[in-house]
């Protein structure tokens, strides 16, 4: 990859000498800081900015290492394939009118990308801004000359986006407010060929980039970008927005399970599950990631926070924002609350938030340094985990001496965020102080507490699992099972719930009957209560179409209830009857082989309010026991997990074992397509699946990677 950020030289196809045109800003961004060779290439000229012009990239004198193509899109194979010829490593394809132009633009790219495939060489875009190198001062992009030569500021972030214009006029917005340096900017626009993974690689790799903000629409492969992460176990920060988060996908969807997964979810569970972090705003995206690259991970999560303010309103405000965001502002105690008070008026004693504005005023023209004093007094405090300092920026009174400030930081090993308002001309020089001194600073209190809340709260990042996990218990088999019917058909309960039983999951007793007098016999064998079910054929939900009975305690409400769903099914379906299972919660696994994210497993709080609740999760498959704890841990209302009102703990165990062998169950079997367990009753006697559905799926052979999973 390094060819296409430090190249020795650079051949320009579409070089132009217009100042209008797209192909001449590319030659005078070169001018700018470039060291190598730059070879023009256009048949029309003879000479481009002072360089000799050739016409085509058969004709140059040299190899270029590095291609840059600004044509138009019916000339880019061919000139790919002369740059094969001519040896060239690597292309970054600038121009548009590719698959985001319709069919013929579809079948382009396409063949560029077998292009890649079969020789070996690199294509980065099309349809791109290129990328920006600020140390090196390399910019192989179409924009302004002008703007980036007079902004560009190194710094610890480097950016990866797959829109070409907020590559360059957000990275306009963030530089010339000063809210941020760069070391790497990459708009990678269509991925034909480079895409997130290759540059995730790159720059975990790369010693000038300290964190990595994402915007992507999508994820090609995000097993192997998960991979990489771990792989790496990086102390740099990621953070990924991901454009199309709409629930349209699920509107077809057969399944809870797929219904619930929509676009979105599993990309976002499966990324938070490897510790990457997931944005939801451009500007929060940068935030977050400027904020974990300065505040590293302390091993464990930290949540007493102490706030110095000069408003007791900013306090009680920032205060909410901490508990919203799960921090706890503690009063103080002690000799903290001592020393505090000695230099507080005895008419305003000190709490926590800390308002120092009276402490001011009663000190007024002394030369003391109240937030410096105050900053040492509550960082000293075992208690306290971090501090959160609120100022006025340009009003003579309030001084923050940021020296002191990082001095006491690091003394401590706690960290201060600062929240400012204050002068326009001020703030930006006292934004780039505090950023040289790695004190994170915020100009919006709740992004300042959603990031403060985001870095205290992170935890190392989880231990690389193999690429393929074992688990500890669950399904063992060398061949995949034989399915009924594996035709892209809805299996029935029975036959579902009998591959369930294969696999080593916990399924109920039940049986299928024909007759009121077979109803009757299992319920005398199996004992009361019982449920009564139509096998409707390729129906999911069943009580909604009132093909269920439950709670049928005798005889006489068995065959009255067999009579009633008999007349509500035709002629050759069939019933089934199985034990009515008492327990304590009731919960949703699931199983989806996705289009583009591979096999995945969920679970959550089920029943008849799995979409209501919408407390799912989900994680990549095949998973090992660690894994599905660690899944289980990250449900919103994992509480309910533990000893709640009355009834007992769950077994996280047993629901961990289902969970592997779902998972197993699954990417062993390549004719699966979804599993929905709906719902698994958590009994006295342990986990029991009392209703569920496999789809099948036209049985393919190339099946999702073991890389991939």
């Amino acid at each position: 990859m390094d060819f296409f950020f430090n190249p020795h030289s650079i051949a320009i196809v579409g070089a132009t000498p217009n100042p209008a045109k797209g192909g001449n800003a590319i030659i005078k961004n070169l001018e700018n800081a470039f060291k190598g060779i730059v070879y023009p290439v256009n048949p029309k000229y003879k000479e481009i900015e002072g360089l000799t012009c050739y016409p085509a990239i058969h004709s140059l004198p040299g190899n270029p290492e590095l291609a840059i193509l600004f044509i138009g899109a019916e000339q880019t194979v061919t000139t790919v394939e002369e740059c094969v010829e001519k040896g060239v490593s690597g292309v970054i394809i600038e121009s548009g009118g590719f698959s985001e132009a319709g069919e013929r633009g579809k079948e382009l790219q396409e063949r560029l990308a077998s292009l890649a495939r079969e020789t070996g060489i690199r294509i980065w875009g099309p349809n791109c801004m290129g990328l920006v190198d600020v140390l090196r001062e390399h910019v192989f992009s179409f924009t302004d000359p002008l703007v980036l030569k007079r902004l560009l500021r190194p710094g610890p972030l480097s950016m990866v986006v797959q829109s070409g214009m907020l590559s360059a006029g957000f990275l306009v917005d963030l530089l010339s407010h000063e809210i941020s340096g760069f070391s790497k900017i990459c708009s990678i626009g269509n991925k034909t060929d480079i895409d997130e993974c290759d540059l995730l690689e790159y720059l975990l790799q790369d010693e000038t980039t300290g964190a990595i903000a994402f915007y992507l629409e999508s994820i090609g492969d995000l097993g192997r970008f998960v991979s990489l992460y771990r792989h790496h176990r990086p102390q740099k920060p990621v953070v990924v927005l991901k454009g199309g988060k709409s629930a349209s996908g699920a509107q077809a969807a057969l399944s809870h399970t797929a219904s619930i997964a929509g676009n979105n979810r599993i990309a976002e569970d499966i990324l938070k599950e490897a510790g990457i972090i997931t944005g939801h705003d451009f500007h929060q995206m940068i935030d977050l990631c400027r904020t974990l690259e300065m505040i590293p991970p302390a091993g464990e999560p930290r949540r007493n926070v102490a706030i110095l303010t000069f408003s007791g309103a900013s306090g009680i405000v920032a205060s909410d924002f901490m508990a919203e965001f799960g921090l706890h502002v503690p009063p103080l105690t002690g000799k903290t609350l001592e020393k505090m008070n000695s230099f507080f008026p005895p008419w305003m004693p000190a709490a926590n938030p800390v308002d120092l504005w009276p402490a001011i005023e009663h000190h007024s023209g002394k030369n003391w340094n109240l937030y410096s004093l105050a900053l040492e007094t509550v960082l000293a405090d075992p208690e306290i985990d971090a501090c959160m300092i609120h100022s006025f920026v340009g009003f003579s009174r309030i001084h923050l001496d940021l020296e002191e400030i990082a001095r006491l930081a690091g003394q401590w090993r706690k960290p201060v965020f600062i929240w400012a308002l204050g002068e326009k001309e001020k703030i930006i020089p006292f934004r780039r102080d505090a950023g040289a001194k790695r004190i994170p600073f915020f100009h919006e209190l709740r992004r300042a507490v959603e990031c403060m809340a985001t870095a205290l709260l992170r935890e190392e990042p989880p231990p690389c699992f193999p690429d393929t996990p074992l688990a500890q218990e669950g399904l063992r088999r060398n061949e995949p099972l034989h399915l009924p019917y594996a035709t892209g058909k809805i299996m029935d309960e029975y036959d579902s719930k009998k591959i369930l039983r294969e696999a080593g999951l916990p399924a109920v007793k039940e049986m299928k009957i024909k007759s009121p007098e077979e109803a009757v016999s299992f319920a005398f064998n199996t004992g009361y209560p019982v449920v009564l079910k139509a096998l409707a054929p390729d129906e999911i939900h069943k009580s909604e179409k009132g093909l269920i009975r439950l709670d049928l305690w005798t005889e006489e409400q068995l065959r009255k209830a067999f009579s009633d769903l008999q007349g509500k099914i035709s002629g050759g379906a069939s019933l089934l009857i199985q034990q009515q299972i008492q327990g304590t919660r009731e919960i949703i696994l699931g199983y989806i082989k996705d289009d583009q994210f591979g096999p995945c497993v969920m679970a959550g709080w089920g029943g008849i309010f799995a979409e209501i609740l919408n407390d799912t999760v989900f994680s990549a498959a095949p998973l090992d026991h660690r894994q599905a704890l660690r899944m289980l841990g990250r449900l919103k209302n994992k509480k309910l997990l533990g000893p709640f009102r009355g009834l007992p703990a769950v077994n996280q165990d047993d629901l961990a074992r289902c969970l592997v062998s779902l998972g197993e169950l699954g990417t062993q079997n390549p004719a699966i397509k979804e599993i929905d367990v709906n719902p698994l009753i958590l009994s006295a006697h342990g986990p029991v699946i009392v209703d569920a559905t496999v789809i099948s799926s036209p049985f393919r052979k190339s099946v999702v990677s073991q890389e991939n999973t």
